[in-house]
């Protein structure tokens, strides 16, 4: 419902969610036609690659490997905003 009501250019999700799995619900949100266009970023606990590959698969646009420095997290951001910014 938040999704339908707030603009967001930009959600990070977890791969290990408490009640789903980070991959499943990418891919639910982006199935939805309203939430086609939404980037997501995705917040791994290791660099597996298939872990990395469903990912991008499910529709995320990238990924950041847990655990990271602010610096890496700032850098990395900056990097994905600039790209996808209006």
């Amino acid at each position: 419902g938040l999704l339908r009501r707030v603009r967001t250019d930009l959600i990070m999700m977890d791969v290990n969610l408490p009640d789903t799995d980070g991959v499943a619900l990418t891919k639910k949100l982006k199935s939805l036609p309203h939430l086609a266009a939404l980037q997501l970023m995705m917040l791994p606990g290791a660099a597996r690659r298939e872990t990395l590959e469903s990912s991008m698969n499910a529709g995320a646009a990238g990924f950041i490997v847990k655990p990271f420095t602010r610096d890496a997290l700032v850098a990395k951001l900056e990097r994905f905003l600039w790209t996808v910014a209006p």
